[in-house]
């Protein structure tokens, strides 16, 4: 389910609602917003093409490698894993919440990947994967009889 915030026309000229209850509002839900964002996250990526490989790079800050599965069905190459909280320790309270944790998944359609000779690294928040591109086939002459 998705929320969005609506402000009627209607409403704000006819004055039902004033312009300080309105802001009042505002806040409250901008702040809880904030607090509780703990299943949006959703890594930023690169995508470079070369002559014989793709390069996807993607930020993974405050994840392990173990956290991070990644697979190839077809053309569609999937990165899923999970940035968890470790916000469990005992007399600590938690004021504001910016860091985005979660479950991910994100998928690219790339085009005549060899899959036999995919690789991945995986160094300082950053994995990179490198995947070759398929050579291309000779185009083949057919003679008529």
């Amino acid at each position: 389910m998705v929320l969005i915030k609506s402000k009627p026309d209607s409403l704000m000229h006819a004055g039902v609602f004033p312009h300080s209850f309105n802001t009042l509002l505002d806040s409250f839900f901008e702040e809880s917003k904030i607090r509780t964002n703990t299943v949006n996250f959703m890594p930023q990526a690169d995508i470079v093409e070369r002559d014989k490989q793709y390069e996807l790079r993607m930020s993974l800050p405050g994840i392990k490698k173990e956290d991070v599965k990644i697979s190839l069905d077809g053309e569609l190459l999937t990165v899923e894993g999970e940035r968890k909280s470790d916000s469990s320790e005992e007399g600590v309270k938690l004021l504001k919440r910016e860091i985005s944790y979660g479950k991910f998944s994100r998928s690219f359609t790339l085009d005549r990947i060899d899959s036999a000779k995919i690789e991945a690294a995986f160094e300082n928040g950053i994995l990179t994967i490198t995947l070759p591109k398929l050579e291309d086939e000779p185009v083949t002459v057919i003679s008529i009889k």
